[in-house]
């Protein structure tokens, strides 16, 4: 079941949706695009996969989207630094550690900015056809965190060369391109992704 709710933070409402699993083996943090919100989870039934695979999922809609009001204090830059800071916020607020962060597009410039900034509070991360990766470039070698990589292997926003360098820049990483799908490769071929996610986060668990 997926629960609809609100949290205050810095005096401004995050609207999130949530699942929780049986079995509670770990949390996954589901950001969205530019051009999307949370909802865009439920179209391809993330919650129900992730919760059926042990997982309790948590996707806000980010300042300024969806139902979440907009707060100045996240407001975007080219380096997505307060970017990363509302992943911050929203995790310490909703008491969440050691989570696995999710990030497509914008999502995933925000992803790599907090596994810069807060290595501490994420265990391992998966970008789809990240922005941010040039901007990052000299951060990027630092992290140590599991990352996966995913690319639509007809990304026409993100090339592909991107998801290369991001791969060559992070030590323990892994980057696998998404048969047949364009940008948004997690709702073009929606059963790729969720194979790779649950390899990846089963090996997380070994």
């Amino acid at each position: 079941m997926i629960n609809e709710s609100y949290v205050e933070i810095g005096g401004y409402k995050v609207f999130y949706r949530s699942s929780a699993s049986l079995n509670h083996m770990g949390s996954l943090v589901l950001l969205h695009g530019r051009s999307f919100t949370s909802k865009d989870w439920t179209g391809i039934k993330a919650f129900d996969v992730f919760s059926a695979t042990g997982y309790d999922v948590y996707a806000p809609d980010y300042p300024g989207f969806g139902n979440s009001q907009n707060n100045p204090e996240y407001k975007f830059s080219r380096d997505f630094k307060n970017s990363s800071r509302f992943v911050l916020d929203f995790s310490r607020k909703l008491g969440l550690l050691d989570f696995t962060l999710v990030g497509p597009s914008m999502g995933g410039g925000i992803t790599l900015r907090t596994l810069v900034d807060y290595p501490d509070i994420v265990s391992s991360a998966v970008v789809i056809g990240s922005s941010g990766v040039e901007p990052l470039k000299d951060d990027l070698p630092h992290v140590e965190v599991p990352l996966l990589i995913l690319w639509g292997e007809f990304d026409d926003v993100m090339k592909r060369e991107d998801g290369v360098l991001l791969k060559n820049l992070v030590k323990n990483s892994e980057l696998k391109i998404v048969p047949g799908a364009k940008h948004a490769a997690y709702l073009d071929n929606p059963s790729f992704f969720f194979d790779e996610m649950k390899k990846f986060l089963e090996r997380r668990r070994n």
